[in-house]
Parts: C-alpha cells; structure tokens; sequence
C-alpha cells in the first residue's frame, strides 16, 4: 500500500492532476457529519467554536466477563498451535469467572470454561496435585444451576467432568468431600434432569440416595433424597416422558420414599398439560404425606388450582363441585378460598360475583374469630388476585384482568412485582404501549427476577418499534434497567442500537455494544450484528450512516461472516460507492480467520461491482491482490468476472485476454463466458473482427445458441456500425433460431446502435416491424449522452452476471 500511494502521488504531480482519495468516505461533505475519527473508523470531524477546548469523548471500554478473556485466549493459541498461557493463569480465570460472573453463563462461555478445565486437569502441578481444590470444584458444580438457554449440552458435559473428578477424589478420602453425596450430589442430578438427562439422573439417584425415610433418620439425608427424587420428576416431566414419569412414581414407592404434595402437584400439571383428565384426576386423589411420612396431608394450593381449572375448562364441572365442597367441609383456609375463586372465575362468573365471595370470605371469618381469636386472619391478598389475573391471561381477556386488579386495590391489595409483570405483559399483547409502559412506573421499585427482566425487555422492544413513542420515554426504562443491573436480551440491544444509529448517535450505539455484546454467546451476537447489516442495507439510511454501521459492526462483530460482508459490499455497489465496497474487501482479505478471507466466489462477486461500477483503480488493485493469493485458483467463473471487469472499464483487449485464457483452461467457457466476451467486442474499434470468429466457431461446433448469446452478439455487430448486418439477422432469426424480437433483443440493438442518425433508422424499422415493442420501450424512459447533445438510451439494465 504505501508504494502504491507513492506512484500515485508522483503520477499526479506529474500529470498536473490533484491527489484524490477514493477511500474518503464523505466526498462531497456531507451537511450532517458524524463523529470524529476514532478507533480506526474514518468519519468526517465535527467540532464547533465553543467546543474547541472540549475533551473528545471516549468510548467505553468492552465489558468482558471476568477471567473469560484468559479462558478464549487460550482456546484461540490452541487453535493456532500457539503456546497457551500459563495453567496457574487459567486455573485463576476459571475460578474467578464461577465466582464473580453474577449471569447465567451462556453454552459459548462453558464450552471455553471446560476447554479450560480439560487443560489444566492435563497439566497438574509439578508435585503431581490439581490446579484447582475441591471447594472450587463444587463452586462451579453448584453455578451450573443457573442454566441459560440454549446451554444444555455444554452444562451437562461439563456436570459430568465435574461429578467424575468429585467421585474419585471422594474414593481417595478427601476430607472436603465428606458430605459430597448429602449437599452436592443432588445438584449435579438437577442438573443432569434440566438438560435432558432424567433416566441418568434415575439411575444414579437409585444407587444413592434410596429410603427408607423414618423418623430417625437425618433431616439433611431427608431433605437430599426427596430433593432428588422430584428433580427427576421434573427432569421427566420437561422432556414429556409419560413412561418415565410413571416408572419413577413406582420406584419411590418401591423405595419407600414419601410421595409428598410437591410430587403430586408434578404429576397433576403434567397430565392437566397434556389434557388427560383421567389421569390428572387419579393422581389427584391420591394421598399424600409429609417428608417423614408419618401422616397423609392435603394436596397444596397449586394442586387444587389446578384440578380446578382443568374441571371448569376441559374436564368434569361436577367433579370440580365436590373438590370445592371437600374444600368447604371444613373451616376452608386461604389456600382453599384461592383455589375456590379460582373455579368461580373459571366457571364463568363475573368479577362482581367474585367480590360477592371475597365478602363472604371475610365474614365468615370474622363470626369464626369472634368464636376463637386464636384463628388466624383469612383474607384475600396479592397471591389470590395474581391467580384470578393469570386466568384472565390464559384466555386472552386483558379487560377481567384490570377489573381483577381494580377490585384489589379497591381492598387495599396492593400490587406487587408479579401483578406488574403480568399487566405488562397482557397490555402488550393488546397493543396498548403506553399502559405497559405505564405499568412499568409501578415495577421499578420492585425486585426484578428473569420473568419481569424478559416482560421488559418486550417492553423496550415494543416501544423502539413504535413511531409515536418519544426517545426520551424509552431511555428512561433502558436507564432503569442498567442501573439495576438487569439482563438485556440481543433483540432489545439490537433494537436499541438501530434506534441510536437512526438518530446519528453513533457513539452511544457503540457503548451499548461494548456494554452488552461480550456476554452473549455468537448466536446471540449473530442477531445483533444482523440488525446493523439490516441498517446497513436499507436505502432509506444515507451511505454516511451506512458506512459509520459496518465500521461498528467490523470493529465489535469481527466474526462477521464472508456472506454476510459480501451482501454488504453489494450494497455499497449498488450505492454507486466502490471504493467503500473495496475497503470491505480488503477488510476481509486481511482478516485472521481463513473463513472470512475472500474466495473465488467473493473476487468475482467484487469484480462484478467493479464493472458495474467501471472502476478501473479498484479493478487493477484487487486483481494484483488475487495474483498473489495463494488460496485462490483461477476457474471459468473468475476469469469471466474479470474479463467483464476489463470490458467495462473500457480495456477490452485485455478482456479479450481473458477470453483466450478460459478457451484454452481445462474448464472451458460457459454461456455466460460467450455472451461476455461479445460484450467485450462492442468497446474497441473492429470488435466486429473479434466477435465474427467467435460466432463463426459457435455454429461450426453447432452449439445451441440461446437469446442472450443471439443478442450479445447482434449488440457486439450494432455497436461496431454494421447496421445492414444488424437488421439481416433480426430479419432471418425467426427462421433460423425460433426468437421472435421482444422487449429484450430490440432495446438492447437500440442502445448499441452509437449514432443518432442510425438510432432513427432503427425505430423507424421498429416501428413498422414490431410497434408494440416500440410502445414498450418508450414507456421505458430515456435519456440522451453527451449532456443531452447525443444519441439515446433507453432505461434498461444490460448488468450481466459471472
């Protein structure tokens, strides 16, 4: 580059000429400007009087999660058989991240973790010991808990590498682990039971944590076996396993393991899900006992909300009436008038009848406090109108959820997180962003948990894609958000950063993606930067702007695929902007990963633009950069890219070059080939000496001639002044090839035809032969050459493709 800079610099001092260069990005100035140079990306300055003494401002750091920079590190030395840091250093990296990355890590994150974990396992210490002792151990054992998704296959591989190393340490009587089995076991099974793995987890929760549960036996023993055993419930009810799930009721009982309501409510919602109201029934009915199993207890409220609601929607009305009345057999507790209003909602009655209830509810428990004051207070709470709402949810009635709402603060129930969540949600989901938003004045004094951080997320996403919403409005929730600390998901940092580029905020574009973009796993950040290539494409954002976006998207997002770099260098062609599309080219040619660096398919892609655009500078450069790509091998395909290039940048013998090339290759030419080397005939004086040999080989070797090549060559014989010739062939091409002259053949003959004295000959021959064609083209549009003094040219497109 800097020879080539050199020459130029001398050629223009020589030539008189100023020096241009055509990698300026705003050229003319453009009456917005971005902001200054920084970071590499070239953008105009911007610096008005009273900001002359201002500091530039600095764009924020990215925000890598502990120790993971350590952990990539080595796996990118590893790939390029490079000496890998030191094991002490990645031990350090491996513990710091467990310990102090407060998100769930992602499957890319674990993946790099276990790669971390297998190398120092490989290299122990020089006394023989671990990198890493066994608490630490057992520290990542238990923050595999926090499962993301998409991150089951790294978490359960990595669990088990774990679990192994534990096992055999406990086996060589490690005094850390001897309580493994009782507080830590249980959480490996979780997670073998969240990642699809239920039948392993059965297995080995058969083999070691197994009744009989008695009174004598230890709580934490107690608490770790029925843990495990509604883990793996759970584990078989996710993967939607009836027969797993089945087996594993029988094996607690087998095992003499208490079947407690938390187990009864698993087996209801599974078989209330899959609509077996048989079944969800049976498991109803069945007792229940606490974890020493000394005494039947009732199924809990979520059992009954449940059997409830399956009665009143898809079940048995009647046998819902004699669970409510089993329910008002006794003194009814809260749970019990919970699951009750629950089944009068779901039955059909009205919001009104419910607050009916609620007063019956409260006097009924008065006269029973005035009998016994040692009763406890029952009364409707927060808990009851969550449940009433979350119906109304179900069935997509967001008018009975505000009256539900409204009637609880007409109690004085005040809502909480969850009831915010929820009113978020439903109003959403009615269009109404203003009440959402609304809704979320409300939540922001409550604790955020996943379910309210994803609500609001939708949130920020509906109100970035609304155009009534004011940008001050949406920055408030996102600045709340931040301040709390909570996770954003890639289609809201997506949303937001188009939202920030549209209005020429660059630099907060860029922070958000420093922020953010280093936690997400490629797939995540794959939506993201397909967002700003989307930007990047669309036509109504000016080039500045779409120049400023690739620069951000090349700089965060240097994984960036080839595909995807090459539709954006497409798009930069299409802009009338080579020089930016060469720019993107040698971006990719200089890249450090073989996957993005451009291959025969990307140069002539480039060289296509390069005709396209007749940019002879760019065309020389990047074909001296094939020349000595060695990764590249010249086929048919490539040659005609740069035998139109040539053609196009008014070199036609050097097309024709490449012309003698692809004859003489192994390959041979193709159609395309033909129909390019005919246009390389049109641009040089007696093209016509060049495309006769050509065509005279066609028909001796009887290829089939098709319209395009029929057409390349009557443009390649009209271009070169051989009128008569020119209609001798329109006259004879019905007989002698089956084309009847159409839109096509005719606009292309007119637009060769370099002479406005023969253009008038050939529409008078129009006209007479074929005037509906003429009607066509003259609804084409023209213009005329040499600032309206010349010949015309209709509006067609005469691009041909490689």
């Amino acid at each position: 580059m800097p020879s080539h800079l050199t020459r130029l610099v001398f050629r223009s001092i020589i030539a008189n000429r100023p020096v241009l260069y055509r990698g300026c990005v705003h050229s003319p100035p453009s009456p917005r400007t971005a902001a200054s140079f920084r970071n590499g990306w070239p953008t105009c300055q911007q610096r008005g009087f009273l900001n002359l003494f201002k500091p530039a401002r600095k764009i924020k750091d990215p925000d890598v999660p502990p120790g993971l920079g350590t952990l990539l590190d080595l796996a990118h030395m590893q790939s390029i058989a490079a000496r890998p840091p030191p094991p002490s250093d990645v031990a350090q990296a491996l513990n710091i991240f467990f310990t102090k990355y407060d998100k769930k890590p992602e499957d890319f994150h674990l993946r790099a973790a276990m790669n971390a974990y297998n190398y120092i396992q490989a290299t122990p210490k020089s006394d023989g010991q671990p990198w890493m002792s066994a608490p630490e151990l057992l520290k990542i054992l238990r923050s595999l808990r926090r499962r993301a998704p998409g991150s089951g296959k790294a978490s359960l591989a990595f669990a088990r590498l774990l679990h192994e190393e534990l096992n055999a340490r406990q086996k060589a009587a490690e005094p850390d682990l001897a309580i493994y089995q009782l507080s830590d076991l249980p959480a490996f099974l979780n997670i073998l039971c969240l990642n699809g793995a239920a039948l392993e987890a059965r297995e080995l929760a058969a083999t070691t944590l197994v009744g009989p549960i008695t009174p004598d036996t230890p709580f934490p023993m107690v608490r770790a076996i029925l843990a495990t055993w509604t883990y793996v419930l759970k584990g078989f009810s996710r993967e939607q396993n009836q027969e797993g799930l089945l087996q594993t009721v029988d094996i607690i009982r087998r095992l003499s393991v208490p079947f407690t309501p938390n187990m009864q409510q698993l087996l209801v919602a599974f078989f209330v899900q899959k609509a077996d109201f048989e079944q969800a029934k049976h498991w109803y009915l069945q007792p229940t006992a606490t974890p020493q199993g000394l005494k039947d207890i009732e199924p809990n409220v979520h059992t009954h909300a449940l059997i409830l609601k399956a009665c009143a929607l898809d079940g048995d009305p009647s046998f819902g009436q004699q669970v409510v009345a089993s329910l008002l057999k006794d003194l009814p507790t809260k749970a019990a008038w919970d699951a009750i209003f629950l089944w009068s909602a779901a039955i059909g009655k009205g919001v009104d009848e419910v607050d009916r209830m609620m007063n019956v509810m409260v006097r009924r428990n008065d006269e029973w406090r005035r009998e016994d004051p040692a009763r406890p207070v029952v009364c409707p709470d927060i808990d009851t109108i969550n449940a009433l709402v979350e119906l109304c949810m179900s069935r997509k009635d967001p008018y009975s959820a505000e009256r539900y709402i409204a009637l609880g603060e007409k109690r004085g129930i005040l809502p909480n997180a969850k009831t915010y969540c929820m009113q978020i949600a439903y109003r959403l989901s009615a269009n109404d962003i203003d009440g959402a938003r609304a809704a979320y004045y409300g939540l922001q004094g409550e604790q955020l948990d996943d379910q309210s951080t994803e609500v609001v997320n939708k949130l920020i996403q509906a109100m970035c894609g609304s155009k009534r919403h004011h940008f001050d409005d949406v920055m408030a929730v996102v600045d709340d958000l931040h301040e709390r600390k909570a996770q954003f998901v890639p289609q809201t940092i997506a949303m937001l950063c188009t939202l920030h580029l549209q209005r020429g905020e660059s630099d907060d574009a860029v922070d958000l993606l420093q922020i953010h973009t280093y936690h997400y796993a490629p797939e995540q950040r794959a939506i993201i930067s397909g967002k700003l290539a989307e930007f990047i494409m669309n036509r109504d954002n000016s080039t500045a702007d779409a120049w400023d976006t690739y620069q951000i998207l090349r700089q965060v997002f240097q994984e960036t695929p080839r595909h995807v770099r090459v539709r954006l260098m497409n798009e930069f062609f299409a802009r009338r902007r080579s020089d930016m599309a060469c720019h993107i080219f040698f971006h990719m040619r200089n890249h450090a990963s073989l996957d993005v660096r451009p291959d025969g398919d990307a140069y002539a892609t480039v060289f296509t633009g390069f005709a396209r655009n007749a940019d002879a500078e760019s065309l020389e450069l990047i074909h001296n950069q094939l020349k000595l790509d060695l990764n590249v091998e010249l086929d048919t395909k490539l040659r005609n890219s740069l035998m139109l290039a040539y053609a196009a940048t008014g070199n036609n013998r050097r097309a024709l070059e490449f012309w003698a090339e692809i004859v003489a290759s192994k390959e041979g030419p193709t159609y395309r080939s033909i129909a390019i080397a005919f246009r390389s005939c049109e641009g040089m004086p007696w093209g016509d000496q060049h495309a006769k040999p050509i065509w005279r080989r066609l028909k001796e070797m009887d290829i089939d001639v098709d319209k395009e090549i029929w057409t390349a060559y009557l443009c390649a014989i009209a271009r070169n002044q051989l009128h008569d010739e020119a209609v001798q062939m329109l006259e004879t091409v019905e007989e002698e090839y089956g084309f009847t002259p159409d839109l096509y053949i005719l606009s292309n003959w007119f637009n060769t035809t370099t002479n406005s004295e023969r253009q008038r000959k050939v529409e008078a021959w129009i006209r007479q032969r074929y005037p509906a064609v003429w009607t066509e083209m003259e609804g084409l549009g023209h213009y005329k050459t040499m600032d309206g003094f010349g010949y015309r040219q209709f509006h067609i497109n005469r691009d041909l493709d490689p």
